[in-house]
């Protein structure tokens, strides 16, 4: 009878867990989950793992200012849009404002960000190591050599947390 008892208690507590749980996950904007998933798991951009200086680790950054997201995972600048398009990011000929510029040409590859695109269809970048490490530079690549390159489309980043603590 103790047992009957017990094993009943414990149905109750747990049915009041998960209506608590129902109650709550239906309170917040995203759900439950989602809040959670949000402040518990980790900002996939909070940690920049490209060599300063070099031109990934600029990109990486400009990407991050921006609320977007690319994978830590992608080695040198020759490889991004192989890597990119297996992690499932959009790569394709099409330069856009806050897409990633990439070459293959050069020892490593190249890669840089959009900052604008001109009226006339070329495109103005910004990118570190063009000329030497740790040196940022801008220039415009005409619209006649776009298409010289493959273009880099990042993702939206789902957690992050390092421009809400900046603002």
């Amino acid at each position: 009878m103790f047992h009957v008892k017990k094993g009943f208690a414990v149905l109750i507590i747990i049915g009041l867990i998960a209506a608590g749980l129902f109650i709550a996950d239906s309170q917040t904007e995203d759900g439950l989950w989602e809040t959670l998933e949000y402040h518990l798991l980790p900002d996939p951009m909070a940690n920049n793992t490209y060599d300063a200086g070099e031109c990934t680790y600029h990109v990486f950054e400009k990407v991050k200012a921006q609320g977007d997201m690319i994978e830590t995972s992608w080695r040198d600048a020759d490889q991004w849009a192989e890597n990119a398009a297996a992690d499932g990011y959009t790569v394709n000929d099409e330069p856009k404002i806050g897409a990633i510029l990439q070459t293959e040409r050069g020892e490593l590859g190249h890669v840089a960000y959009i900052e604008s695109i001109n009226e006339d269809g070329s495109i103005h970048i910004s990118e570190m190591n063009y000329t030497e490490p740790y040196e940022v530079t801008q220039r415009t690549i005409t619209s006649d050599n776009t298409d010289r390159y493959s273009y880099i489309h990042p993702k939206e980043n789902p957690r992050p947390k390092d421009l809400e603590t900046q603002s």
